[in-house]
């Protein structure tokens, strides 16, 4: 159980890290995004002293630096979409892989139980057996339980294995 725990820690570690690196992707520099941004008054300077020719030539330029930098921009969503659908798909294993042990652990944990209270059960017998012999000399050769309500049949099962090891009663009677 303890290394199903620390698997489980290990594993919601790794989607916390997982998503502390995507909600920092949120605060990317834009100008490494986009480039610089450019001022009005800097776009003005870049039209003095051009003519018509000029200033088509220069509002090309500027189109076609847009166009590459739409491009980039384009690469960078498809990469980031990716990664992004990679991402999801390795949450979605991750989420049935814990659901898959949380449903194993709750398995385990109700056998832990269930074997503790037959111990118990099983315990309290013998240490009045030993009473039973050590402070008035008799040993028992049947049992009766007054109130099984709520014992399972693993429990008539296990009076029964243990009857026949240590070989103390003929017989069992659960009323």
């Amino acid at each position: 159980m303890n290394r199903h725990r620390d698997m489980v820690a290990n594993l919601r570690t790794k989607v916390n890290q997982m998503a502390s690196t995507l909600n920092m992707s949120n605060f990317a520099n834009r100008d490494s995004l986009l480039g610089p941004e450019i001022k009005p008054a800097d776009a003005m300077r870049r039209t003095e002293g051009l003519d018509n020719h000029g200033i088509v030539g220069l509002q090309w330029q500027i189109m076609k630096e847009q166009d590459e930098g739409l491009e980039k921009l384009e690469e960078t969503v498809t990469s980031t979409k990716h990664i992004a659908l990679a991402v999801n798909e390795e949450l979605d294993l991750h989420i049935r892989l814990i659901d898959d042990l949380d449903q194993h652990v709750d398995v385990i944990d109700s056998r832990l139980r269930a074997n503790s209270h037959y111990f118990a059960i099983i315990e309290q017998i013998a240490e009045g057996n030993m009473w039973l012999n050590d402070n008035i000399g008799v040993v028992p050769k049947n049992s009766w339980a007054i109130d099984p309500f709520g014992y399972s049949a693993t429990m008539a099962y296990l009076s029964a294995v243990w009857v026949s090891r240590t070989c103390l009663f003929r017989g069992l009677i659960m009323r």
